[in-house]
């Protein structure tokens, strides 16, 4: 029998599209190998962990399309192949310097025994491709599979140009369903970004469903009688349901969520940071600044003086603290239920993926353990997002408010002094694709007309990259700050200079154009193949 309790527990995976295939070994690169080699595989491994118990419930999963296109890139595989047993040597290294050590040789043969299985996963199982598990985990009813808009722009920061609202969204249906075989129903708005009115541009999409932070919900009009703890509809006709506070409150808190056990590993103590270059190596340094490895020894321990972190502790403290994770939701559907006309009560707990893994080691345990507490529950079930995104239970149309989530609520971290300079850039390219477009379409392309579309699907690309909202998010919190100026810079330039030889080649007649440039970008910023379909 189904519970009446419905916990819809969605993960968001998103990383910047970061690829360069002219280095060995490029230090941005290295996000991308912490979030496989910490979060999603260890989730992949955990919820076929799951399936093999036969332990019920559904993890919903929303994946970018930027991360899409890196999760499919045969040489960032490759890349992250290498990365898995370059830490596999350092491990080897580490064991010999603290042979003597007995509070640190337990953690280092702890992670020796992760690293191994790891490896072992990746190559022999999955054959270095992480997609396939995620279809299989699909199709067997433990992954709902979701997506999220194209590069992941602040969608309210281009409302006033719905043409380029438009085309994220084209990338993001089609690169889903390239990757995935099925198109997708539910989506994750980039940084829970809403505007009014965005529901029918959705719809035009074939979307049904979205999601906000809870005062987006909250404040919808007219106000939703249960407030969060069920979807409404949309005037576009689509359905979207708001974050629920206690959860979050739990895990997000700095002061009183889980992850900031003394227990728990310190997240902020790598070995990079402790040891001399040479002992690292060329592949963990990046000129004189350090690459984190992920080799961390110590636990919060709630002051400064840290601790030898504790593994089996932590882990046993997961269980502690996903069976109060659960409990907690019991007692919130216990409290609702009589007032549920539907008999059902629907709590969405939305969290950045990298959460659980990167951030928090012991997070993926943690929603195993929460996995396991709720197939005894008789009130709650983790449950996939397709159970309850389909109907409200009040049957009246809200309007949601514009809204997102972080600091402030109301797109403060992605429209400010600090970064308004990079909205006028956006508008400097449209117009150079429109001229360029309008110029092309004039004169039929010529003999080069294949050529000149390669031009302008690669400012389409270079266009796509700078919406990005990570870029913002970075040089609003000042973390690498210079990194992602660099790459609006870059981007920005990037469409400027092929639309001056694009020009130059069409004003010349049956002169070819300058393509080293474009040649460069197409082999570096390589995602989304298919867009010239979409243009």
């Amino acid at each position: 029998m189904s519970a009446p309790g419905k916990i819809h527990l969605l993960l968001h995976a998103h990383l910047p599209f970061v690829r360069e295939p002219e280095y060995d070994r490029f230090l941005e690169e290295n996000w991308f190998f912490e979030a496989m080699a910490e979060t999603y595989l260890p989730v992949v491994q955990m919820l076929f962990r799951l399936e093999e118990k036969g332990v019920p419930g559904t993890l919903n999963l929303s994946v970018s399309s930027a991360l899409l296109a890196m999760l499919t890139d045969e040489s960032l595989l490759k890349k992250f192949t290498r990365h898995l047993h370059m830490q596999e040597q350092l491990l080897e290294k580490e064991r010999v310097r603290f042979a003597d050590d007995p509070e640190r040789l337990p953690v280092i043969e702890f992670y020796t025994r992760r690293q191994r299985s790891l490896i072992d996963y990746w190559e022999r199982i999955c054959n270095c491709e992480i997609v396939p598990s995620l279809k299989r985990l699909s199709d067997c009813g433990k992954l709902t599979l979701l997506t999220c808009v194209g590069t992941h722009p602040f969608l309210p920061a281009y409302q006033s140009d719905v043409t380029a609202i438009r085309l994220q969204l084209g990338v993001t249906v089609k690169a889903f369903e390239k990757v995935f075989g099925f198109r997708p129903r539910g989506l994750w708005l980039p940084e829970c970004g809403y505007f009014s009115g965005l529901d029918f541009i959705l719809a035009e999409f074939g979307f049904e469903y979205f999601f906000l932070e809870t005062h987006g919900v909250l404040l919808a009009r007219p106000t939703p009688k249960y407030g969060v703890f069920a979807p409404i509809k949309t005037p576009a006709g689509l359905y979207c349901m708001g974050r629920e506070q206690g959860s979050s409150m739990e895990v997000w808190s700095r002061k009183t969520g889980y992850p900031g056990h003394p227990e728990y590993r310190e997240f902020f103590k790598d070995i990079a940071y402790e040891r001399e270059p040479d002992y690292l190596g060329d592949y963990f340094m990046a000129g004189s600044t350090p690459i984190e490895t992920g080799l961390k020894y110590y636990r919060i321990t709630g002051s400064e003086d840290k601790q030898v972190y504790r593994p089996w502790n932590a882990l046993r403290l997961v269980e502690d603290h996903a069976r109060l994770f659960i409990a907690n939701r019991e007692a919130t559907v216990t409290e609702l239920l009589p007032k549920m006309e539907g008999n059902k009560v629907s709590i969405l707990c939305p969290y950045d993926a990298e959460l659980f893994g990167h951030w928090w080691f012991e997070g993926p345990a943690f929603i195993e353990k929460m996995f396991e507490r709720a197939a005894c529950s008789n009130t709650v079930e983790m449950a996939s997002l397709e159970s309850t995104m389909h109907s409200s239970c009040d049957g009246d149309v809200h309007d949601p408010a514009f809204s997102s989530w972080g600091e402030g609520g109301f797109g403060e971290v992605w429209m400010n002094d600090e970064v308004c300079w990079e909205y006028p850039l956006f508008f400097r390219m449209r117009g150079m694709m429109d001229a360029f477009k309008n110029a092309l379409d004039a004169c039929n392309g010529g003999a080069q007309a294949k050529l000149y579309r390669r031009f302008y699907e690669q400012m389409a690309r270079e266009l796509l990259l700078f919406q990005a909202s990570d870029w913002a998010f970075m040089i609003h919190n000042k973390s690498a700050a210079d990194y992602a100026k660099s790459r609006l810079n870059g981007h920005y330039e990037n469409v400027r200079s092929l639309y001056v030889s694009a020009m130059a080649g069409l004003s010349a007649g049956s002169k070819k154009p300058d393509t080293s440039l474009l040649a460069k970008l197409e082999n570096q910023d390589n995602l989304f193949p298919w867009i010239g379909e979409l243009l």
